[in-house]
């Protein structure tokens, strides 16, 4: 015959009186239950809720991972102004017969306004598709999640083929990234960049001029890639700005889905 009522005692190790608790067994089994559920409730959030949390501090790492290269860039090409190395390759690519004490402080920038016409302005902007393929993903700028951010656009190509510049400018960094693999950033003047990442070989150095046309990389699956494929960015003033809108043919190869 189970027992109608449950007594507990307790019994301090001090002198002191005895103190006696006498329950149910119903209040008793509605005390254990409760206790059971509860800790079942805290085990089931912390198995729901731990790989969510895991999941958003990987997405913000990737996005700072992100960010974190474009800005090693942007301090790359500050280093550059101060060593005045920028004026230096123009003058020798260019093979002008610039007075250095006259041209000593001045960027790009203030080169190709002062003499756009003679240095063929026109060739520093991006205007050439670097690579011939179908574009399979678009720009993706505005999500609420930082992990579908895609702040240029992808070229499926086959392994190893060209990559050439989309305009004339400055190899501001040529190296491997944890994002986006090999990759070429090229400083055009105007405060346009100029990423390809995703490389497999790189032909040029940080510090070297090229011209619209030259060839740069060859193209590969380096970096975070599931294939062969140019990923390719334009920046204008400090913002990713779609190559979409510079290169509407390439809408004709579209093949993203949005």
């Amino acid at each position: 015959m189970k027992p109608s009522r449950y007594t507990f005692l307790i019994i301090p190790d001090h002198d002191g009186e005895n103190k006696r608790f006498s329950f149910s067994r119903i209040i008793v089994q509605i005390i254990l239950f409760s206790f059971f559920f509860i800790i079942t409730g805290m085990v089931i959030s912390l198995l729901f809720l731990t790989p969510r949390a895991i999941d958003h501090k990987s997405m913000e790492n990737r996005y700072n991972e992100l960010m974190g290269e474009r800005q090693k860039v942007l301090e790359l090409y500050r280093d550059l102004e101060q060593l005045k190395q920028m004026e230096l390759v123009v003058q020798k690519a260019l093979g002008t017969d610039l007075d250095m004490s006259q041209s000593e402080g001045r960027d790009l920038n203030k080169i190709l306004e002062d003499e756009p016409l003679r240095f063929g302005y026109l060739d520093y902007i991006p205007t050439l598709i670097p690579v011939d393929g179908y574009v399979t993903q678009k720009m993706v700028e505005n999500q609420k999640s930082e992990d579908r951010l895609h702040f240029g656009i992808d070229i499926a190509v086959p392994l190893g083929e060209s990559v050439k510049a989309s305009g004339g400018g400055q190899v501001v960094f040529a190296g491997m990234t944890t994002e986006l693999g090999n990759l070429v950033v090229i400083y055009h003047g105007n405060n346009y960049f100029t990423y390809y990442g995703h490389n497999e070989k790189l032909k040029v150095e940080q510090y070297q001029y090229v011209n619209r046309g030259d060839l740069i990389a060859t193209t590969g699956s380096s970096g975070k890639s599931s294939g062969p494929h140019l990923h390719f960015e334009i920046w204008k003033e400090g913002k990713a700005v779609d190559p979409l809108l510079y290169f509407p043919e390439l809408n004709k190869t579209n093949m993203s889905v949005d």
